[in-house]
């Protein structure tokens, strides 16, 4: 999903490229391994639980931003270097945190932003399709980067990522598709 000189997750990715992945997603949905479509098991926030490295994304807003946060295009020779999304759920919590990479040169400099925040699971209607769907719905709290932390509400970049569908589910991967627009996909891998 990546070249020697891409940038991670696909944010440089060509439309033939986004294209291709599109179709296999599509295509890895309908197996007999996504939990999602499994009619004798219900998604719970354990199923989702621990860290996932974001391996592709054609997610407009994460391209015009240059990432999550926007930090990586904002900072002289910066520039996004991945996302880990961390997901716990306990009987009093579920909580969400994101680590971003952004790197900077000379290597030194790079650093490491975060967003916090709560989550949780909604069964819903594709408003698109009209059929059953299970979102995973985020309220980000904080974005912290060095000595800087500021409420999350003031970043439109982080919204990319507060209602998406689980389109599929196995034991190493997720891949989550735009509440409203289905061909914005987000794929994880587990770490």
């Amino acid at each position: 999903i990546q070249g020697p000189e891409d940038l991670p997750c696909g944010l440089d990715a060509d439309d033939d490229a986004q294209l291709r992945i599109l179709n296999i997603a599509s295509v890895l949905e309908t197996t007999s391994t996504n939990k999602v479509n499994d009619s004798t098991m219900s998604i719970i926030p354990q199923d989702l639980t621990g860290d996932w490295d974001l391996i592709y994304t054609s997610s407009g807003m994460m391209k015009f931003n240059k990432g999550l946060t926007g930090l990586g295009g904002s900072f002289p020779n910066g520039q996004f270097g991945g996302l880990v999304q961390t997901f716990v759920a306990t009987k009093y919590i579920m909580d969400v945190d994101y680590k971003e990479r952004i790197l900077v040169n000379p290597d030194i400099q790079s650093f490491d932003a975060s967003v916090n925040g709560d989550w949780n699971l909604k069964s819903s209607v594709s408003l698109l399709s009209g059929l059953p769907t299970i979102l995973i719905a985020i309220e980000p709290d904080m974005v912290k980067y060095g000595p800087t932390a500021t409420r999350a509400d003031h970043w439109k970049s982080v919204r990319c990522m507060n209602v998406l569908d689980l389109a599929y589910l196995d034991d190493d991967f997720r891949i989550m598709r735009g509440n409203m627009n289905p061909d914005t996909l987000f794929i994880f891998k587990k770490i």
